[in-house]
């Protein structure tokens, strides 16, 4: 019979995962501000989850997450319900809300997988081959999704009425009519389940219409890509903390520039103005905006002609610039663009449309700006930018002094695998691993690929103890992984090298501390972690 302490911890683990749920809840419901935009509805809903954060984490001991929680419904009471607060205010919320999300983030710091999946949404799957159905739920629990099986349509509508799951993954053979089945369990719904199909063979055009009708999100074909399956689950788990929109309002009137910025803050998007053309470079540097609204004609020089000059800096080539004016001749327009501009919005702008081609332009940049800095293969940050973040928390542990540690992970016999079962094993290896990192470690961390096989962490405020917990459940989970390609089915495991910064070290002894244990050892046999003397 357990302890009355053992008990005592578990009632901890299990409200502690109520209260971290609802700080996710948070986390989300700021996120989707730029769809939703700042209203009555939204403020009320939002601040009621800050309450209930507030009221949670008091009464369960989560000091941090009381803290936190407090200081948003104080600044949110400042505000009106119906109208979004300016930047600055928008700024100080959101700080609130990222110190939610960091502590939240924090949480699973040494819970096992399995412990994790304990208080998530299930996932159903509906195959038509219980074999199948079997391998994938056995798969996806060491990504610590929880998983129910169905070969039985009745069977699957009683779970759902008893308890709506985060996704169905479906055979289109599921029962002969696997659309048929789920369309008709979705028109009773109030709110539609994301629906992942999956077909053997080649669906035709009438299939995937009807994918669509029945809320489809994703439809596989052939062989299929169980990471590809997994990276679109942990989408639909994912606490979104991505940052807000910043925008740049260039305009010598501050009528204007006020007005760009209240109607821009209604989507979360922040903004600055800048009154004074000239000091716009100086504003771009400590800004470092997604897009620049512009107007066209402003005292001592045109929009323009400011356009040129922020384009002859090569690392600001690619902002979108987007002229705002009253403007109407076309011919002009059309020289304007052609300046250094990418599109121009003709005053008076209906606020929709300006908050949407705004929004739409910064998404598109960020993405491009993403790209450039993030692996082909895998989706993680590259090499320099590992190597670049690394330098700026090196930096700012040292001011804060708290703890850092660096990882090196080099998968093991990578070279077998490639010979032996052909580079596309060995890429989905790659790919598996990226995937189960992204979803163990924390949205404060950095994952990157650094090179071939070679993988680095950078693990903010986090000490070599606390490391070594998380990278040895992290290698037993990837040992488990199956990895197949329709002909062959192969483990493969990694060695693992951490680092702690020491006071006053710089990054490079560092990463080279990091990369000594790596193959320390990689020299005591593989598929083991260790920590840099």
């Amino acid at each position: 019979m357990s302890s009355k302490s053992e008990q005592l911890a578990n009632l901890k683990k299990h409200f502690g995962r109520r209260v971290h749920e609802q700080a996710r809840s948070i986390v989300n419901s700021w996120s989707i501000l730029e769809e939703v935009h700042w209203s009555e509805g939204w403020f009320n809903e939002f601040i009621g989850l800050a309450k209930k954060l507030q009221k949670l984490s008091s009464r369960y001991d989560f000091a941090d997450l009381t803290q936190s929680s407090s200081v948003l419904i104080s600044l949110l009471e400042q505000c009106s319900p119906a109208q979004a607060p300016k930047t600055d205010a928008l700024e100080r919320l959101n700080d609130q809300v990222s110190a939610i999300a960091q502590a939240c983030s924090r949480a699973n710091d040494n819970v096992p997988v399995e412990e994790m999946s304990a208080g998530r949404k299930p996932v159903y799957l509906c195959f038509s081959d219980p074999l199948q159905g079997n391998v994938l739920k056995e798969q996806l629990s060491f990504f610590g999704i929880p998983v129910s099986c169905y070969q039985d349509a009745s069977e699957l509508e009683r779970s759902i009425s008893y308890r709506i799951p985060a996704a169905i993954v479906v055979d289109t053979q599921f029962e002969g009519q696997g659309i048929a089945v789920v369309t008709a369990i979705q028109k009773e719904l109030r709110q539609a389940i994301p629906v992942l199909f999956y077909a053997k063979e080649e669906p035709t055009i009438e299939d995937r219409l009807q994918v669509v009708r029945a809320h489809g999100v994703a439809f596989y074909t052939g062989q299929l890509d169980f990471g590809i399956l997994v990276e679109s689950l942990m989408g639909i788990y994912a606490m979104r903390n991505e940052a807000h929109f910043k925008v740049l309002v260039v305009d010598d009137s501050k009528s204007q520039a006020l007005y760009a910025e209240k109607t821009l803050n209604q989507a979360g998007i922040f903004t600055r103005a800048v009154i004074k053309p000239l000091e716009v470079l100086k504003a771009i540097e400590e800004f470092s905006p997604d897009a620049i609204l512009m107007d066209m004609y402003m005292p001592g020089c045109t929009g323009p002609e400011i356009a040129q000059v922020i384009r002859q800096q090569t690392k600001y080539d690619a902002i979108p610039i987007l002229y705002l004016s009253a403007e109407s001749d076309v011919d002009k327009q059309l020289d304007a663009v052609g300046l250094g501009g990418d599109d121009f919005l003709t005053k008076p702008v209906p606020k929709e449309v300006l908050i949407s081609t705004v929004r739409n332009r910064c998404r598109r940049h960020r993405g491009l700006r993403d790209q450039m800095v993030r692996d082909g293969l895998t989706g993680l940050f590259d090499h320099n930018h590992i190597l670049e973040t690394l330098k700026q928390e090196v930096g700012l542990a040292n001011a804060n002094a708290q703890p850092l540690c660096f990882v090196m992970i080099d998968i093991d016999r990578f070279k077998q695998v490639n010979d032996q079962y052909g580079h596309s094993m060995g890429d989905r290896v790659i790919r598996a691993l990226a995937l189960y990192m992204r979803q163990r470690f924390r949205i404060t961390d950095t994952i990157g690929r650094y090179g071939g096989e070679e993988f680095a962490l950078v693990l903010p405020n986090t000490s070599a103890d606390n490391a070594r917990n998380l990278l040895e459940e992290v290698r037993h989970g990837f040992e488990q992984l199956v990895h197949q390609d329709g002909q062959h089915q192969i483990r493969v495991t990694f060695s693992c090298g951490i680092a702690q910064l020491q006071d006053k070290e710089e990054a490079a002894l560092l990463s080279q501390r990091a990369d000594l244990a790596m193959y320390k050892a990689k020299d005591a046999g593989r598929n083991r972690v260790e920590v840099a003397d």
